[in-house]
């Protein structure tokens, strides 16, 4: 089975070269259906990349698909004297503290009382939402 995904004109049915300086050119009704259709899409991706991994971790192979390379990452696990040791040697600006949400895990929601002085409230900016 071969599955392609073929942008159309849906008043004449012509076949589109679509690039992605195009979508600057759709109307409001056009963008909002071509989101709606890269959504599906993207969902469709994402299910079909799990049910790849689980194969793969199955054993199984396919012809042009295999994990890459593992990233490896470097953690610092320190004792508290070697935290102490490396603020001495470098002062505060080698350390930062822990977000809120671990602080609060760690030490119970007072905690956020306690630094309450020091918590800035920063907006992100909102999601798209879609009207049903």
């Amino acid at each position: 089975m071969s599955l392609q995904l073929i942008p159309m004109d849906r008043e004449t049915g012509e076949v589109l070269e679509f690039r992605p300086s195009m979508i600057k050119e759709l109307d409001n009704s056009d963008l909002t259906a071509f989101l709606e259709a890269v959504m599906a899409a993207d969902k469709m991706k994402k299910e079909a990349e799990k049910e790849v991994k689980k194969r793969l971790d199955e054993g199984q192979n396919f012809a042009r698909l295999s994990y890459g390379k593992p990233a490896q990452q470097k953690v610092l696990t320190m004792t508290n004297k070697q935290k102490f040791d490396l603020v001495t040697a470098h002062g505060w600006d080698c350390v930062e503290p822990v977000g809120l949400p671990a602080l609060k895990k760690m030490f119970g929601e007072n905690i956020e009382q306690e630094l309450e002085q020091s918590i800035v409230y920063k907006e992100k900016k909102p999601s798209l939402k879609w009207d049903v």
